[in-house]
């Protein structure tokens, strides 16, 4: 009867089974048919093209709900991933998810279009890919187990701050798994990670982010995710005691737009763009006030112009940037909503261009006329103001204290965790083994971080015929690189690229051949898979001429506009076996033929063309072109600093150059932050139309601004004037703030104010020293740290416990050297009633001191870029 009993329920169990698999993911009938008839588009044009790699595995035997998942996946990725990824990549992501929503009881909650759209995408942002997903589901299950879905939303972010803290990068985003790995990343790999951590237990997530901030330079990213029927947010790896709380709320309550993107065609009230691939979410009102601002494009006859290009543009980093682009529809009309600042209007098509200011709070309708086209040299000057700062909002105390601890208790897990990195001593010790410079290898292996098993692999296993090239390819590469670079594919350009050949630089044989960095690709072992798909014949010919390889990309590869609508590229093999790609990748292609032929190439550092090198002169390719070779014609500039006060100015700070392409000036790439002087006397650059843009950021936020046209013929040298418009200063104080006697310091003795105070200007620094914004401050006074001595400023951080100091120090800061330490929790309000102002939850807090005790600078709350702003008033407040 037992046994009756046990085969009763197996075939249950296996009906019920069969009888779920067999249910469609997809019930509506006709979004099912848009995904099916997108999918066969898609499987008919160039799907097909990696039929084994992708479409295949539909004979596998998939159940229903498998397959539909993986052609709505099909359907909508961005072109990339179908070329860097194949079904066995995709098929686990779709298991995972699947397996996420039967396993937790918030599963049948979410709704079909949340699953596909939020829960389902591997991708989060412009990560790399990777099995994070599968690694997450088994690390959380239990811990989410018996929690509420918001309790088990936050407890995934305590998981994540456990695993990664903040750190600023570059811009290239690392896929989660290397993030753990590194246990740091930027804000774009923080809120990647904790995406796809919520989405690995069935949480529907979202990175939201803000292209740029109006107020300040710089951008951030967090969180989105969805819990009973509502949206909330957070910070990614910085958990708050509840949701719709983070450093970040003041500053997301001045921003121009906040957005968020998604494969496919997702219903939402408020839609920035979209196309048959994509939907990017307009979410500026979830922050801030915000209103509809509509610009209609006319001629000169006042018609409305269909399909003109309209960009909403704000100065960022020393360039006009673009928020969002949108086409005018058949009456010349576009909309976006949009935060009540400043923003700059630009028309074009055709390449005839207008543009104008705009006062969003002021204005329903600007109406542009694309009459023309003047390239005269010529200046424009306004102002562009940003919204205005609020009152802080209240934020409840309600488990602060306890969410403190954990804090403290999760910081005390990683750091452990980065205690097993590589150590100075064993460096030393692999280096002498392998008769290398200790000091170098010491360099790269701390640089890798948790990297450092792949990077300490590649320096032993490196064939001894090749260990010379060891350290040299190791400079090569970014120090993000060192972070997450698999040993295999940097042995294989070690050992797999063509021999040296001396009638070139050393330098540039291991710049231009043997890195495997050519753009912001994904790192990959390239050149054994392309030098196999070409017989000898072609790979001769091309070393004669590498416009060959030029010509039969021409001739085989596709370029698309839209199906890679995520600035993420191809690999070198996706590209080879896809047979289309958008044109970024292909010139990363390019450089990667070059590379494998063992002709010198790569992506011009300014203006990203594809080039290789022929009789010591860098050619430039067209892939768009039958042509194989393009004439370029050049011209050249100087640039003068006529500042009247001498002040500084540097590239991406206070000005860039612009050049006129497709209706639009295009930044080109100089060197951040390189100073004005350190140009060169000539600086070469292509004939054709260019745009000096300069500007002087305010401290309330406010842009000087002046665009400075002017066309450079071929063979033409100009003599540019650089200033930037600086504001009005006034010599009356803020504030008088008397400093008490003495403070405490960490370990309880006693500071006397006097030792650090007498004949210097002081700066109060109030942080929370494990917060992104503290974190950039930080980076600001160790970059400027020479500069600070040389003014002989003292700096006082006052931290409210000993606890935050041990925090500091493991920082590892290299401050100014008058840097002392006190323990004071109630000298920030003694300030506040001082200067009339509220620093709630408005870390970090600096004021500066002048020697009569007058307060001659104050900041609060996030701010990039503040080290700066501060020397040029302790400068003034001298004069």
């Amino acid at each position: 009867m037992k046994q009756h009993s046990i085969a009763i329920f197996l075939i249950i169990c296996f009906l019920l089974g069969t009888a779920c698999s067999n249910q469609h993911l997809v019930s509506d009938s006709k979004k099912r048919d848009e995904i099916r008839t997108k999918f066969e588009q898609r499987e008919s044009s160039f799907l097909k093209n990696r039929q084994a790699q992708l479409l295949d595995i539909f004979q596998s035997g998939l159940t229903l709900q498998e397959e539909e998942a993986l052609q709505f996946l099909y359907a909508y990725e961005t072109l990339s991933d179908l070329c860097n990824y194949n079904s066995d990549f995709y098929i686990k992501q779709v298991r995972y998810a699947l397996k996420a929503k039967q396993t937790f009881p918030w599963g049948n909650k979410v709704s079909e279009e949340d699953f596909l759209h939020f829960v389902l995408p591997p991708r989060a942002g412009t990560e790399n890919l990777d099995s994070a997903r599968a690694v997450m589901f088994y690390a959380l299950k239990d811990r989410v187990k018996g929690l509420s879905m918001k309790e088990a939303a936050l407890e995934v972010n305590h998981w994540c701050h456990e695993k990664v803290t903040y750190v600023g990068s570059d811009s290239r985003t690392s896929a989660p798994l290397a993030t753990m790995k590194n246990a740091k990343g930027r804000c774009g790999e923080e809120s990647v990670f904790t995406v796809t951590a919520l989405r690995s237990v069935g949480i529907p997530a979202r990175q939201i982010y803000t292209p740029r901030w109006a107020h300040q330079d710089d951008n951030h990213a967090w969180v989105e995710f969805w819990v009973d029927g509502k949206w909330y947010f957070y910070g990614a790896c910085e958990p708050q005691a509840d949701v719709n709380q983070g450093w970040f709320v003041e500053p997301s309550r001045r921003a121009m737009l906040t957005a968020a993107q998604t494969p496919g065609n997702y219903a939402f009230p408020d839609i920035i763009s979209s196309n048959e691939n994509y939907t990017r979410l307009n979410l500026i009102e979830n922050y801030t006030n915000a209103k509809d601002l509509v610009v209609k494009v006319v001629d000169s006859t006042n018609v409305g112009i269909q399909h003109a290009d309209v960009g909403f543009l704000i100065s960022n980093y020393a360039e006009l940037y673009e928020l969002a682009s949108l086409k005018t529809n058949s009456d010349g009309l576009c909309r976006l909503k949009l935060g009540l600042g400043d923003v700059v209007v630009w028309a074009s098509m055709n390449n005839h261009f207008g543009f104008t200011k705009v006062t969003v709070a002021e204005t329903d309708t600007v109406r542009m006329v694309l009459g023309g086209t003047d390239f005269s040299e010529r200046s424009v000057e306004f102002d562009l103001v940003p919204p205005v700062q609020k009152e802080p909002l209240t934020v409840s105390e309600t488990g602060v204290e306890e969410n403190r601890k954990r804090l403290a208790f999760e910081d005390s897990i990683r750091n452990a965790y980065e205690q097993t990195f590589m150590t100075k001593e064993r460096a030393f010790e692999l280096a002498k083994i392998e008769k290398l410079d200790t000091t170098m290898v010491w360099q790269f292996l701390k640089k890798s971080r948790g990297n450092w098993t792949d990077i300490s692999d590649f320096i032993r296993q490196a064939p001894s015929d090749y260990k010379k090239w060891v350290l040299p390819l190791l400079s090569e590469i970014s120090d993000k690189d060192l972070r997450d670079a698999p040993n295999e594919i940097l042995l294989s350009h070690l050992t797999n690229s063509p021999a040296y050949d001396n009638r070139v630089t050393t330098e540039d044989y291991m710049r231009y051949v043997v890195n495997p960095r050519i753009g912001q690709e994904q790192l990959s072992a390239y050149k054994t898979y392309l030098k196999a798909q070409f017989d000898d014949a072609f790979w001769q010919q091309a070393i004669k001429n590498p416009a060959t390889i030029e010509k039969w990309i021409v001739e085989n590869i596709s370029l698309t506009g839209s199906e890679n609508y995520i600035w993420v590229p191809a690999t070198p093999k996706g590209v080879f076996e896809m047979k289309i790609a958008d044109r970024y990748s292909a010139k990363i292609f390019f450089v990667a033929m070059c590379r494998t032929a063992g002709i010198l190439s790569r992506l011009e550092p300014a203006t990203g063309v594809a080039q290789y090198r022929k009789d010591d002169q860098w050619m430039n390719v067209n892939l768009e072109d039958k042509q194989p070779e393009t004439e370029v014609d050049f011209g050249s500039i100087r640039l003068v600093n006529a500042s009247p006060s001498g002040q500084a100015i540097r590239y991406s700070k206070e000005f860039s150059i612009a050049k006129f392409e497709h209706g639009r000036f295009k930044t080109l790439d100089f060197e951040f932050n390189k100073d004005l002087s350190r140009f060169p006397e000539k600086l070469t650059l292509q004939a054709g139309n260019y745009l000096l843009y300069t500007c002087d950021r305010q401290s309330d936020g406010t842009v000087l601004s002046r665009l400075s046209f002017f066309p450079l013929e071929k063979g033409e040298h100009k003599e540019l004037q650089v200033s930037v418009r600086n504001e009005v200063k006034t010599t009356e104080p803020i504030a008088t703030f008397e400093l008490p006697d003495n403070l405490m310091l960490p370990d309880g003795e006693k500071l006397k104010l006097d030792q650090c105070s007498i004949n210097r200007d002081v700066i109060l620094v109030w942080l929370d020293p494990d917060k992104e914004p503290s974190k950039h401050v930080l980076k600001d006074f160790e970059d400027l740290k020479d500069s600070f001595d040389a003014l002989d400023v003292a700096f006082v951080f006052l931290l409210p416990n000993a606890e935050q100091f041990g925090i500091f120090r493991q920082l590892g800061y290299k401050l100014p050297a008058n840097s002392f330490f006190v323990v004071d929790d109630q000298l920030l309000n003694r300030l506040a009633d001082s200067v009339g102002e509220d620093f709630s939850n408005q870390l970090p807090v600096l004021a500066g001191l002048a020697a009569n005790e007058d307060v001659f600078f104050l900041s609060s709350g996030y701010k990039i870029g503040i080290g700066d702003r501060l020397l040029r008033e302790l400068k003034w407040v001298r004069k």
